[in-house]
């Protein structure tokens, strides 16, 4: 077993152990007025109050022509920097009954990602609820770019995967966090499937787990040289898991798994994608995924490292998701 890191690595290096999490409910059922209801642009007033409370006024940065591309060309200042690229739903937050609920530790990962990464948001939902919720949850503006649902990606029926050529970055600087393993199919070596999220107020860790998946990463690249895909198939955090997928395969995936009871693969093989109509969805469990066996993963390392915890670290395009 690979020797558990420190308490720093769970942390952006200007921070010491983590506060306590504050609540996980951001928002109550009024959230979904930010996007089901047409907002005219912010008043004098608004643009005031949103500078006192840290509320972001951001453009939406998808390019929606018939281009190659999905986001604007990198800029200059993170010409050097790793491209991180974060789903929004079950992965970072939960908000489809109304209420706006974030993972635990959100805060320190947006701080980490203005620090020293540039930040993407890619989420099935449609334009005004992707910006309603990256508005809601990012006050550091961490999150430089925000793609959303629609038919340049976006297909709608069950198999749709998130091709990271089109951003236009490098793929060997680039990292995708997901709970959808059909989203990375393509890009297995630049993406990390996370434990579902969705909601409620029990104690959750993954943030901290990927904070400690980006700083090691950033500590090897430094070091060593590694590039993502490199580092992915070498890291101490991760185990590859076959994963069942929407369309009723299974996928080797790289997985970031905090439950101790290892029970990862089995909840994935339980779930339905819920970006897809009802009618699309499909829940195929194949034989081939079963909770994984101590010492699972790569080869000769016995397993994953064990994550630090709060403990011990202080065509539808016009669909709405709810």
């Amino acid at each position: 077993m690979a020797a558990k890191p420190p308490p720093s690595d769970a942390l952006p290096a200007s921070g010491g152990p983590p506060k306590p999490p504050p609540a996980q409910r951001l928002r109550g059922v009024s959230f979904k007025r930010d996007y089901l209801l047409p907002s005219p642009a912010p008043s004098i007033f608004d643009r005031l109050k949103a500078k006192i409370t840290g509320t972001r006024f951001r453009q939406p940065s998808m390019i929606q022509d018939l281009g190659r591309y999905l986001i604007p060309a990198k800029a200059a200042a993170f010409a050097n920097k790793i491209t991180v690229v974060l789903d929004l739903d079950e992965t970072i937050v939960f908000a489809r009954q109304g209420p706006l609920y974030a993972r635990p530790y959100t805060d320190e990962l947006l701080r980490l990602l203005k620090d020293r990464f540039e930040g993407v948001v890619w989420t099935a939902g449609v334009r005004a609820y992707a910006q309603a919720v990256v508005r809601n949850i990012d006050k550091v503006e961490g999150v430089q770019h925000c793609v959303y649902r629609h038919k340049k990606w976006f297909s709608g029926v069950a198999g749709y995967n998130k091709d990271l050529r089109l951003l236009g970055r490098d793929l060997p600087t680039t990292i995708i966090f997901e709970n959808t393993p059909d989203c990375v199919r393509g890009h297995e070596d630049n993406g990390i499937i996370v434990p579902d999220y969705e909601g409620g107020e029990f104690a959750d860790e993954t943030i901290l787990g990927i904070i400690a998946v980006l700083n090691d990463l950033l500590e090897r690249r430094h070091r060593e040289g590694v590039d993502v895909p490199t580092y992915i198939k070498t890291s101490k955090f991760l185990k590859q898991e076959p994963l069942q997928t929407d369309s009723g395969g299974v996928l080797n995936c790289w997985c970031l798994d905090t439950d101790p009871t290892s029970r990862f693969a089995l909840l994935k093989s339980e779930r339905a994608n819920r970006d897809l109509p009802p009618q699309r969805r499909q829940i195929i469990i194949s034989p081939e995924c079963r909770p994984s066996e101590e010492g699972a993963g790569r080869a000769g390392d016995g397993g994953s490292a064990p994550l630090p915890t709060a403990a011990s670290v202080a065509a539808h395009d016009d669909d709405v998701k709810l």
